[in-house]
């Protein structure tokens, strides 16, 4: 007998919209080189995402893998290393992702963010 998680995500998605907030992201997608002046541009692709915003508790912070000042984001929907995320008019860099991800349906997304 298997668990249906469709509903555990469902509620999850729930929550965190309710006690969170959708938050501009932002991924670096590719570059472009324009032959004509040598110039490379980077693209980038906007999306949004509900996130719970939270901070880590003392004993988690070692100085090195989590720093002073660090965030732990809990995210409805898919974010990856390097992604960027603004909150307050301030920009935050995406360094680690934890997938909650039983029987293959991707549930929640845990983040730790550094300005």
């Amino acid at each position: 007998m298997s668990f249906d998680y469709t509903k555990t995500k469902g509620t999850a998605d729930r929550l965190i919209n309710s006690f969170g907030a959708a938050l501009a992201f932002s991924r670096e997608t590719g570059e472009t080189f324009d032959p004509s002046t040598g110039q490379t541009t980077s693209t980038t692709e906007s999306f949004s995402r509900d996130v719970v915003w939270t901070e880590y508790r003392n004993q988690e912070i070692d100085g090195t893998t989590v720093q002073r000042g660090d965030a732990r984001l809990i995210v409805s929907g898919e974010v990856e290393i390097g992604d960027k995320v603004t909150k307050n008019g301030t920009e935050w860099r995406i360094l680690d992702v934890n997938l909650l991800q039983p029987a293959n349906l991707a549930v929640i997304y845990i983040a730790q963010a550094r300005q």
